[in-house]
């Protein structure tokens, strides 16, 4: 089994690893804001200024495009583009008394046109009050003088093609009028150039009339109707949408982290974490306290189904004894009434019992099978096989040999033994169990360790049922206080009440 790619998760595990990341979240979200806070104060503060202005007809040059605003003969879109041309800009540099390039003051002006009416409101930045106000209507007064020369410009040509058309009429009507001297009188020549005569007369006066009208009507491109104020405030840099932009990447920047530390960390998690990144099913996620013992025995139900389970069960350390784990798990055994014999050879993962014979004994023949199982106390049908006195590495074809003795009497045999990952005694006593179960503390164990374990019972053909998840190895599943292993832990265990803490004297 070799599972080295995390596969995706649901929805559910990204909520857990967020949930589990919380401080990271929490960090995260604190940094962002003291991040968003030392970038408002070093920007510059911007203060913006507007100015109303009110746009009127100014003349036949006005035409309304399509898609403008209103009905009106002006189209605001285009004299708002107007605004920031650059020769409204030119003269409002003039008018500033500055050497901006023209471009650049038009950068810093922004025009708006209310809904339904013929108002620009032409607003310009600057990082002083006084420069935003000076900016907003020197824009504005440069615009109305541009417009207004516009159109008069636009009146001087008109002017000029009606004088030059007068002009041609009138040569015209001379032509005829000379023509018309010369000729006989009641003639139809006569007639005819006299009606040319009245209707070029005629075309002389209105043409007359169209000039007086354009040289005498007073043109008005428009006028200021609100002159900008000095603004009072800053309107950037924004310290709430500053603080929220920050809040937001903090935690954006914390969940990115909390998910990445989850799918990819070292250390197991979750159950659904270390089924997913290592292909092992977990069979029980054992919790701290009173409900570790509700939850082995239902464990102890589901390996005892169907047909009574297997004789001989091996625990194996995937990043920590499982002695703790196969004593819990002897006992539950022991409570539905089965003979249960739970042997310690987790070698410096169990401590040695002291003044007991145990496992070492019985392979060394200094003393008989019988004698080396020890009653547990309050738990009848229990026996612990301790793992007797330390004499180096255990003899695998004799361990095999009792564990037939006991499978001969019908017994159950649960095989504590130490960590796969400190040689090859755990996967060799695993060999010699019908199956074997991983136990696995939560945030020690590794999950290459996991995957190592179970890709060693795989190589010796041991059926590996599946994973048990427990609390970090070293801290007590009552108090959640740090401690080091008692030395009589794997027998004192099997004395142990379900709920109660291993190592507790209490008896159910």
């Amino acid at each position: 089994m070799d599972v080295t790619t995390p596969a995706p998760g649901d929805l559910a595990d990204h909520l857990s690893a967020l949930r589990r990341g919380w401080l990271v979240l929490a960090c995260a979200a604190l940094l962002g804001l003291i991040a968003a806070g030392v970038v408002t104060t070093l920007l510059p503060h911007r203060y913006r200024a507007t100015t109303a202005v009110l746009v009127l007809p100014t003349g036949a040059q006005d035409a309304n495009a399509a898609g403008g605003r209103t009905k009106e003969s002006i189209n605001l879109d285009t004299e708002a583009q107007l605004v920031r041309s650059t020769a409204v800009a030119a003269r409002a540099r003039t008018l500033l008394h500055v050497t901006t390039p023209p471009a650049q003051l038009a950068g810093a002006v922004d025009v708006s046109v209310p809904p339904n009416s013929t108002v620009l409101q032409i607003a310009y930045s600057a990082t002083d009050p006084a420069a935003a106000r000076a900016g907003s209507h020197a824009f504005a007064t440069a615009y109305l003088a541009n417009r207004a020369d516009s159109a008069q410009a636009a009146t001087n040509a008109t002017v000029r093609a009606l004088r030059e058309q007068a002009n041609r009429v009138n040569a015209e009507l001379r032509s005829t009028t000379g023509k018309l001297a010369n000729a006989e009188p009641n003639s139809s020549t006569h007639a005819l150039l006299d009606a040319q005569r009245r209707n070029l007369t005629g075309q002389l006066g209105t043409l007359g009339n169209r000039i007086n009208d354009a040289t005498t009507r007073a043109t008005s491109a428009g006028r200021i109707i609100t002159d900008a104020a000095a603004p009072t405030r800053p309107t950037s840099p924004s310290v709430p949408v500053n603080l929220a932009a920050g809040l937001l990447v903090g935690l954006f920047a914390g969940a990115v982290a909390a998910l990445a530390a989850a799918r990819f960390g070292r250390r197991v998690a979750t159950a659904a974490d270390l089924t997913r990144r290592t292909g092992v099913p977990v069979l029980s996620d054992v919790p701290a306290g009173p409900a570790a013992a509700r939850c082995l025995g239902r464990l102890r139900n589901e390996l005892s189904a169907g047909d009574g389970g297997p004789a001989v069960l091996a625990v194996v350390g995937a990043g920590g004894s499982g002695a703790a784990v196969a004593a819990r798990l002897a006992a539950a055994f022991a409570r539905a009434g089965q003979d249960t014999v739970l042997i310690a050879a987790a070698g410096d993962g169990c401590p040695p019992v002291p003044d007991r014979p145990g496992l070492t004994d019985v392979l060394a023949g200094t003393i008989g099978l019988p004698t080396a199982l020890h009653p547990a106390d309050g738990e009848p049908g229990l026996a612990v096989l301790p793992a007797g006195s330390p004499t180096g590495a255990l003899p695998i074809p004799a361990v095999g040999a009792v564990l037939d003795r006991l499978r001969d009497q019908r017994t159950t045999v649960l095989l504590a033994t130490p960590d796969a990952a400190d040689g090859p005694e755990a996967q060799a006593l695993a060999a010699l169990a019908d199956a074997a179960i991983l136990a696995v503390p939560r945030r020690t164990a590794r999950y290459a360790a996991v995957r190592d374990a179970a890709e060693q019972l795989h190589r010796v053909g041991t059926t590996l049922l599946g994973a048990v998840l427990t609390a970090p190895t070293g801290i007590d599943t009552e108090t959640g206080a740090h401690r080091a292993p008692a030395a009589n832990e794997v027998e004192g265990a099997a004395d142990e009440p379900e709920g109660a803490p291993v190592g507790a004297s209490a008896r159910a």
